[in-house]
């Protein structure tokens, strides 16, 4: 039993005329006859007598005319609801740990306004977790940056963010005010630790730069290394979005001239996935947000 064979029955038994039906149906008279009994010889029984140019619905067409009214009418309002709303209310959101602190908190209140009934899941995990993750679809997307090496991730870089050097309050600054990388040289520095992937694009930074660093501590949280540059600890090099939510008078921060040193900041998708409706619309938010900064 096929749905449009239900739709042919409900046209002919409310026109009781096949060359009605045929027409109402957008099909030919021979098609609609032939569709009419496939569903009968479905059901073992026939729904219609024919009686020479008339017809008349059987018992067995009496009984199944209200059901097959109801199955259609359910299957065109689940259609409506769906196209007007994604049916799974849930966004599952993946990023890697030096960004979800900075970005997500403002993204995602402003996200609830507007899907107030969507039910959030945000996973902070390393790179190659969260590629397993949106591969074996266990999150919608994941907002990571580049370089991912998997063919079954599809990548889309939608901004590119300036690295910073992190300084303490009385670090001499040379005159002018600017910074390059030969003023980072042999100085005591704290670095994240390359089990991120930020850290191995600084490290790979320094190394393009010939950059020679004095390392006194290597950490594994952002917010750590920066608390250890307050104290004097040592420099870093730090994301712009660490700058722009500090608000802390203990460190300052200084863009590198010369070689800029920057990350992409990318979605990564399931290749060959739909995209969720919702997943959609929250990186729509992201690029509105990264733009306007």
């Amino acid at each position: 039993m096929e749905l449009h064979q239900l739709r042919y029955f409900v046209t002919l038994a409310e026109t009781s005329n096949f060359s009605r039906a045929a027409k109402q149906c957008g099909i030919a008279q021979p098609s609609l006859s032939q569709q009419i009994r496939r569903l009968e010889d479905s059901l073992g029984t026939p729904l219609f007598d024919r009686l020479g140019r008339s017809i008349a619905m059987t018992e067995a067409g009496e009984a199944l005319l209200p059901r097959a009214r109801r199955i259609l009418s359910e299957v065109n309002d689940a259609a409506h609801e769906i196209r007007a709303e994604p049916a799974r209310r849930e966004l599952r959101l993946g990023a890697i740990p030096t960004m979800a602190p900075y970005l997500l908190p403002p993204l995602l209140k402003q996200f609830r306004r507007e899907q107030p009934n969507c039910e959030l899941t945000v996973r902070e995990d390393l790179t190659a977790r969260l590629v397993d993750a949106v591969i074996d679809c266990e999150l919608d997307c994941a907002i990571m940056s580049t370089p991912v090496d998997d063919p079954l991730i599809e990548l889309e870089v939608i901004a590119t963010e300036p690295l910073l050097a992190a300084l303490p309050r009385d670090f001499p600054l040379p005159e002018p005010r600017r910074l390059c990388m030969n003023d980072l040289r042999d100085q005591p520095t704290v670095v994240l630790h390359e089990m991120h992937c930020l850290g191995r694009q600084i490290e790979d930074f320094c190394s393009q730069s010939r950059l020679t660093r004095r390392i006194v501590c290597r950490g594994t949280q952002l917010m750590t290394i920066l608390e250890l540059v307050a104290l004097g600890l040592g420099v870093s090099i730090v994301p712009e979005m660490c700058a722009k939510a500090d608000r802390s008078k203990a460190r300052q921060y200084m863009p590198i001239t010369g070689s800029q040193p920057e990350r992409d900041i990318a979605i990564a998708w399931r290749r060959g996935r739909t995209r969720p409706t919702l997943a959609r619309s929250f990186i729509d938010l992201l690029q509105t947000s990264l733009k306007s900064t």
